[in-house]
Formats: C-alpha cells, structure tokens, sequence
C-alpha cells in the first residue's frame, strides 16, 4: 500500500465532496481549469504531455460550427491553456459559418493525442467522415507548441505553421472499402507513442489501433504505425485473432522491452451482452505481427449502453497499461455490472510476457452506485495513475463526481480519492452543433471516455463537466 495516502474511502458532506487535500496525504489537488469555457459543447477528451511535465495537448469532440476536433494545449504544467480552438486541415468549416475550413470532411471527432519526443511534437489523430460517397478516414497531424502562436483567431488554429498537413492513416466509406482490407469503417482509435529508445524499442514510432466495422456485423482489431511523425502509415496490421470477430475499444501500451500490446473488449457476436470478455494480443516486433488473442477477464455483465438516472450513453469499456519497472507487467481496468451496478475493476497478468494466466478481477472502488469510463496511465515509477467517473457520493444515484485511483502493486489495492469538490448532473446540457440545432436538440452525450496523463511528480485529469452555458473540458492538476 501507498503511505502516501491515508485511506481509501471518500466522504462526502451534503452532497459536496471532502477535498483530495485532506483525504489523501501525499496527494495534493492543485487548479482547476475550464480548458473550453465555450457556449457549446466539448466532450471525449484526450491529452498528451512530454516527459518533463510542462507541455500538454488535449483535443476533444467539438460542437461548434466546424463539428471537428477541438483543440488546445498548455506550456505551463497545465495552469493555464490557450484559447480554444480545433484541429485544421479536417472539416470544411471554422466556426464562422463565413470562413471556409482548410479540410474535406463536414464532421471530424473522436480525438487521440500523445507526445512523440522524436519530432518534440504532439501526434494528433481524429476520425473525419461525412464526406462524399460515405467517405470516412482516420487522419493524422502533428502539432509544435514552440511555432504554435496561442493568440491567433480561433479560426487559425493557431497558425499554419504549428501544423503538419493531415495524412491519412485509413480511409474507407461507410459503404464502401477501407484500403488493406474489406472494411467498413474505423472507430475509436487509440494513440501512443514509443517514447524510449532502449534495445527492443521504435523510438518515435507512433501507434493507432482500432475497431474495423467491416460492414456484415464484425468488428477485428486493426493497427497502424508511423516512423515519420505521421506523414507516412504501415497498415493496417491485424491484432485480433480469427477466432476474436466482434471487438471494440483498442488501447495500445509498450511494455518496457518494447514489447507492444493492444487491449480491447469484445463478444460472440455484435450484439451479444453475454459471454463477453476483456482481452489483449502482443506483438514482439514493433507492431509489425501480433501473436494470439488472450482473454483477460470475463465481463459477466456488460454495461449495455445506458446507466440509471441518465440519457447519456455508457459502456463497458477496457484500458490497459505496461509497467516500465517490473518487467512489464500488464494491468488492465475495466468496468461491468457484475454486481448489479457499473463499477471499475483491475486485472494483471501473473507473470511478466505470459498473457495467458490473470489475476482475480478487483474491484477498485466497491459500490452500489455507478462508475464508468475508466482511464489507466502508469508513471516513469511503475505507479498506476486512474480516472474514472463516480456516482457513489450521491444517495441518489444521479450525480457525477472525477475520481483519481492509484495503485503501486499491479492493481492488486487502490487508494482512491475524489478530485472534484462536488457532483454534476451530465444530462444538463446536450450536445448540439453550433448554429444548426438548438441547446434543446436531444443529444444526451458526453463522450466515450476521459484521459489521465502522469509524471511521478505530477498527475493531470481531462473530462467532460458543466460549464456556465453548455458541457466543458475541464483539467485537474494533481501533485505529488
């Protein structure tokens, strides 16, 4: 157990919870910052940082008129983020319905960020589809703080020159084929990057895995990789096996011999909520195979799209992370209603590269309440670093509070804390495009999934919250 921490139970007083301070030693909440503070709606977050703590990038769905990614980034350990903007070269709007986009696409969303120390850059990668015929691509950029100028038009994204021309890592159309395979599209990518250049390692290499719906109900697992900062892709590479069909929600994580893993979830069929299952494949040569498909875990009781109390859609979803300490041992996090509500459990494997024996599911933070959206990074120590969605402080089941877990012993125990000082209620505000819908349209959504990025020092949260006038990025700094 971490003696940092004092105890892993989080209190809460009329509805307002005890603050991180003074439930956990060790652990201090420092600012928080409303990253968006927009009249319309920003949600599924993602944020990268660089190994010194000082950079961050985030990129989220953005709901303002270009209907795109939206985009900033921090170059003071996340005190401070430069005005919103969104990723150029996707869609064919700004935000001023006057102001043509520099891209082809009418939507672009699901957003991946991660720090690629090679090029001294951010990789971006956002799905862009809408387009003719059904076209839909993944698309990869690369964002550079240091020619990045914070205070240009919302619509400059922060001049031309801070960006690389977006380059296509899949294409495919939502009818049609996705190029290497008989796909039909790619959904919820994932983004690392090889950050080490030990014996076994792609330094800079960056990794995108993904579900390929192929258009007749299955859903394997694809990967690509880039050497060149994203101008250039190999793939896409097949993770999954023949015998694993129906997946969804890749993750990527490097273990540290440079050993690449890509968890996700998936089912017998594509719509089955029984024997389902959590489940990871490796590859040894940098992505370029991968070896068969092991089960991690069964979910017995899979979250099948909505929670009580609420109208924005939830699932049960996995994340993995590699220890870079003891042999790269993998933990994965996961949430299922096995006992009847939501709640976020661990697994890892017993013995370092053996991917075929796991240890028993545990559950982080028991409750007869809901918790969702897990997210799990490990810092340069080995410590694992965990955000999740919470209800558990609300008698009522309705409110949602930002947790912060960590877990020093391969997720075997956690100490868990709360790092928002009260619950929101999500289905507030709905997620409407700019100009085109009304605040009242009936989109109850708040994203996917939230992000955590860690040094041993330092811990930052990104997740969706009320603002003053629609849903909001919001980022949490925690310090050690």
């Amino acid at each position: 157990m971490d003696r940092k921490f004092a105890s892993a139970a989080v209190t809460a007083l009329l509805g307002i919870a005890v603050p991180l301070a003074t439930a956990a030693s060790g652990v201090q909440v420092g600012s928080t910052v409303n990253v968006t503070k927009s009249q319309f709606a920003g949600n599924e977050e993602s944020v990268g940082m660089n190994p010194a703590g000082n950079w961050l990038a985030g990129a989220w769905n953005d709901w303002h008129y270009n209907d795109g990614c939206g985009f900033s980034y921090s170059t003071n350990s996340g005190q401070s983020w430069a005005p919103e903007t969104f990723v150029p070269g996707l869609t064919s709007f700004t935000n001023d319905p006057s102001i043509p986009g520099t891209g082809s696409f009418p939507i672009a969303g699901d957003p991946a960020v991660a720090f690629n120390p090679k090029f001294n850059t951010f990789d971006v990668v956002c799905q862009a589809f809408g387009g003719r015929g059904g076209a839909i691509s993944l698309l990869a950029t690369a964002f550079d703080p240091t020619k990045a100028n914070s205070k240009a038009d919302e619509n400059l994204s922060y001049g031309a020159a801070a960006w690389t021309h977006p380059a296509a890592i899949s294409t495919g159309a939502s009818i049609g084929i996705q190029k290497g395979s008989n796909g039909k599209f790619p959904d919820h990518e994932s983004l690392v990057v090889d950050t080490s250049s030990a014996a076994g390692h792609h330094f800079g290499r960056a990794f995108v895995a993904w579900a390929e719906f192929d258009g007749s109900g299955r859903s394997p697992i694809n990967l690509a990789y880039s050497d060149d900062n994203g101008a250039n892709w190999t793939g896409p590479i097949h993770v999954s096996d023949t015998s694993h069909k129906f997946d969804q929600d890749a993750r990527v994580t490097i273990g540290p011999d440079g050993t690449v893993y890509v968890s996700f979830n998936g089912g017998p069929n594509e719509t089955s909520l029984k024997n389902n299952f959590i489940a990871i494949a490796a590859s040894p040569d940098g992505g370029a195979s991968f070896g068969p498909t092991y089960e991690m875990g069964a979910l017995i009781n899979p979250v099948p799209g909505l929670l009580p109390n609420s109208r924005y859609r939830v699932f049960s979803d996995v994340w993995s992370s590699a220890d870079p300490v003891d042999n790269g041992i993998v933990t994965a996090v996961f949430n299922d209603e096995r006992n009847g509500h939501s709640n976020i459990y661990a697994v890892h494997n017993l013995v370092a590269g053996d991917l075929s024996r796991w240890s028993d599911p545990v559950a982080v933070k028991p409750s007869t309440k809901e918790e969702f959206f897990p997210w799990v990074v490990v810092s340069p120590s080995g410590r694992l670093d965990l955000t999740f969605y919470d209800r558990s402080n609300d008698p009522n089941d309705t409110l949602t509070w930002v947790d912060y877990a960590a877990s020093t012993d391969k997720g075997a125990t956690w100490q868990v804390a709360t790092a928002t000082n009260s619950g929101a209620d999500l289905d507030k505000y709905q997620a409407c495009v700019a100009f085109l819908q009304s605040a009242s349209c009936g989109v109850y959504f708040i994203g996917d999934y939230i992000s955590v990025v860690s040094t041993d020092t330092a811990v930052h949260l990104v997740y969706t919250w009320n603002g003053p006038h629609a849903m909001d990025v919001y980022e949490t700094n925690l310090s050690y």
